[in-house]
């Protein structure tokens, strides 16, 4: 139980840092966002844009939890994530090995965003 508060813990806060570290600099991440959700290019995001570039966020996510690739949120995926993060596998998250995965996840997601751009 305490693995999966954990491991939820963490996939929140890697969206939330990486989204709050995005929207630093006038509104750069937001505008990121609406830009890459304007799929007729026409400067304005409608509803459905918006809502369609939602559901491409939220399946790539998924994929990314879905460790195992099975299409379930499970057990095996939450230990897939823990056993990345705990670095000297020894059962335990250390603020050291917390810090140094969200460090690496935040520069692989800018990494891929950049070759997109």
């Amino acid at each position: 139980m305490k693995k999966h508060m954990i491991i939820s813990i963490a996939l929140l806060a890697f969206g939330s840092t990486s989204a709050l570290a995005e929207g630093m600099g006038h509104n750069s991440g937001m505008h990121h966002m609406l830009k890459q959700a304007d799929a007729n290019h026409d400067g304005k995001t409608t509803k459905a844009e918006f809502m369609a570039a939602s559901r491409q966020q939220a399946e790539k996510r998924f994929a990314h939890m879905d460790a195992n690739g099975d299409g379930v949120l499970d057990e095996k995926d939450h230990q897939a994530h823990f056993d990345k993060m705990d670095a000297n596998h020894d059962g335990s998250i250390s603020r050291d090995e917390f810090t140094a995965f969200h460090k690496q996840m935040y520069k692989q997601h800018h990494n891929q965003r950049g070759s997109h751009d």
